[in-house]
């Protein structure tokens, strides 16, 4: 794996696929200056955020390309086991009920870049229902560490085939929860093994949601 490190770049996700050849790139920068999010959501800021991204060969990756998302939500609550991080369907990472993270995944060609971005400490975050992992800045060589640590587990669990999806739902809020969806609202009440979102509707019927995360960019 090929590592980049900046104080800032203009697009982690970019760069890093723009530097994609015959290894892995992973890219970490503490701030962006056109990042986004999922939906082409804008990208704030936090004070001391982290942002980076995972470029891969799709020729390497055995795993179902609609896990990705779970699977790189879950494994940096791994990374941060002490911190008693959880999930929200289908890539937001929460903590005390506040998003303080979330991963972004697209496809280039026959190449897939994961994108993460985590808010390690913002003293007054600017969009509602946002919040950080900590109280007080940490030092750069932790946040490099995680950062590492997360990327070396993605890359080999992508390899392997290994996600383990009985201990993903043990950190998702999501299930036994009211969703809403584009034809109306229901019940979450499992992830189907393709990493799509069961649910009950309130007419009584099932419905198979699945994550619209992975999008494609020229």
């Amino acid at each position: 794996m090929k590592t980049f490190f900046f104080e800032s770049i203009y697009n982690t996700q970019e760069f890093a696929l723009s530097e994609l050849s015959s290894e892995p790139v992973f890219v970490i920068s503490y701030s962006q200056e056109k990042g986004k999010g999922t939906s082409n959501r804008t990208w704030l800021n936090a004070d001391q955020a982290l942002a980076c991204s995972l470029a891969v060969k799709q020729e390497d990756i055995k795993l179902e390309h609609t896990l990705i998302p779970l699977l790189s939500s879950y494994l940096f609550t791994e990374v941060l086991r002490d911190t008693n991080l959880s999930l929200k369907w289908p890539n937001d990472i929460v903590l005390n009920n506040l998003k303080v993270g979330g991963i972004l995944v697209e496809k280039s060609e026959n190449n897939i870049c994961i994108g993460m971005g985590i808010n390690y400490f913002w003293d007054k975050p600017e969009v509602p229902g946002a919040g950080s992992i900590f109280t007080k800045k940490q030092e750069n060589a932790l946040i490099n560490l995680h950062a590492e640590k997360w990327a070396n587990n993605v890359l080999f669990s992508l390899a392997e085939k290994n996600f383990d999806l009985v201990k993903y739902k043990q950190k998702l809020q999501t299930l036994g929860k009211i969703v809403e969806y584009p034809e109306g609202r229901g019940w979450a009440e499992d992830i189907n093994e393709d990493g799509s979102l069961k649910i009950k509707s309130t007419d009584g019927e099932y419905i198979n949601l699945t994550s619209p995360l992975i999008s494609e960019v020229n």
